[in-house]
């Protein structure tokens, strides 16, 4: 491993861990928030890693791309950048509304309690983190890319630091909205 790639991983993860300390602090200090609709323990794990998978793997085919030369890095505005900005979008948003359902079903099973606006919450919250999260996504590919950097050493933390911080916040605003 040479010197610039080690720098890269140690920085990219050095985020990762305040991104995971601030997390943790907006999750301690909104709890009760949280804890309010039965069922949202069940929503925020499978919340939180579904941004990363899908972004991650978003971040991944265009690094690759790049690599590749199937995607020039002076023009993000192609079929195949609009293709994949589309699929993860809506994959992200069908994830949501599973994993909305999914809270439903245990509410109403394992509880008894019937909470039907806790379909919405994901929905919502999967919106507003998708209108933030996938450009971001593809922005800072393609400016580590033209920097010289390797985007597959940075982007697997930085998706995680900031789709953590946006998923519970926007779980947060969705919250406020319902």
């Amino acid at each position: 491993m040479k010197k610039e790639e080690f720098k890269e991983i140690f920085s990219s993860q050095l985020a990762c861990i305040f991104g995971g300390l601030l997390i943790g602090t907006i999750l301690a200090v909104y709890t009760d928030e949280l804890l309010l609709i039965p069922g949202m323990l069940i929503l925020i794990p499978g919340f939180l890693e579904m941004r990363g998978n899908i972004s991650g793997a978003f971040a991944s085919r265009l690094s690759s791309g790049l690599f590749l030369g199937v995607i020039n890095p002076k023009h993000n505005n192609t079929k195949l950048i609009r293709g994949n900005l589309l699929a993860s979008f809506f994959l992200a948003i069908l994830v949501s509304l599973s994993l909305g359902l999914i809270a439903f079903g245990f509410n109403y099973i394992m509880l008894n309690i019937l909470t039907p606006k806790i379909i919405l919450i994901p929905l919502i919250a999967g919106i507003i983190v998708n209108a933030i999260e996938i450009p971001l996504t593809l922005f800072v590919t393609f400016y580590l890319f033209r920097k010289g950097h390797d985007p597959n050493n940075i982007m697997g933390p930085f998706i995680t630091s900031t789709g953590d911080v946006t998923s519970i916040i926007s779980l947060l605003i969705a919250l406020v909205i319902i």
